[in-house]
């Protein structure tokens, strides 16, 4: 008798591209359950990675993730069925290293992203983008790397050049620098505003133009309480890592936070 994975979760997503990604998902996991096979999924977003372990958790199957690079934020999982042997290689991840044609030039993040997308290919089949010595390193799922090896020949307005990395990535630490920050409430556009030392309209326009996540997923309201634990992502700027909360005797909010900026996107 067949069985199918909880689909009660799907309630979790309110918006309808996510509930989508999160179905796929499942789908996946039935093919596990049923035929037996491993399965590879995209690569995910933190959020939807979380969601997805947990329902893998629950319908006890085999799993294991990878990025290409360590600590990385964008994942694929390789899963399997119980007691299944599962290996990193079966994530199907190639290493790309990309670098200006002119060597006086650098590239920036956004020039790299965007002209992949330009491409036509949607985020769910690239991982994390890293700076390191010699170029940025990009994870990329295996079928499209030849793809991007023979077209992809301009970042923004710059010449670039793609190879195929082959060894192990020479990547720029990340760097967090732990701080205090102090704010009248533990509104998202208070918090981000602070830590990265910008307006409070600055902060708003950020959110008003998608550039901030927390935990993986888009923020739409300024007004959204922040908690412990979270990670908030900014596009082009950082993130913040939460750490810990306390009240000042004025009344006000502390939060213990770490700041990377961030060589990743």
């Amino acid at each position: 008798m067949k069985h199918s994975a909880d689909r009660s979760g799907l309630r979790f997503w309110g918006e309808k591209e996510m509930r989508l990604e999160a179905a796929h998902l499942l789908d996946l996991m039935d093919g596990a359950l049923n035929e037996g096979l491993k399965q590879v999924t995209p690569f995910l977003s933190l959020a939807m990675r979380e969601w997805a372990e947990s329902i893998l958790r629950k319908e006890r199957l085999s799993f294991m993730t990878e990025g290409g690079f360590p600590e990385v934020e964008r994942v694929r999982i390789i899963i399997g069925p119980w007691g299944e042997t599962l290996d990193a290689k079966d994530a199907n991840i190639s290493l790309l290293l990309v670098r200006p044609s002119d060597s006086r030039t650098q590239l920036e993040h956004r020039q790299i992203l965007g002209s992949l997308m330009g491409l036509g290919f949607q985020r769910d089949v690239l991982g994390d983008i890293q700076a390191g010595h010699g170029g940025f390193y990009i994870a990329t799922t295996a079928e499209i790397a030849p793809f991007i090896l023979e077209h992809w020949t301009q970042a923004g307005r710059e010449k670039i050049e793609v190879s195929l990395n082959s060894e192990k990535p020479d990547v720029y630490p990340e760097l967090g620098l732990e701080r205090r920050v102090t704010v009248n409430s533990s509104r998202i556009d208070a918090l981000i505003a602070n830590a990265f030392e910008v307006s409070r309209s600055k902060a708003q326009e950020w959110i008003t133009q998608g550039k901030v996540r927390r935990d993986g997923l888009v923020v739409s309201k300024a007004e959204a309480e922040v908690q412990i634990g979270e990670i908030i992502s900014c596009r082009g700027q950082g993130r913040i890592k939460l750490l810990e909360c306390s009240q000042t005797r004025k009344e006000r909010t502390a939060w213990k936070i770490v700041l990377f900026r961030s060589q990743r996107h």
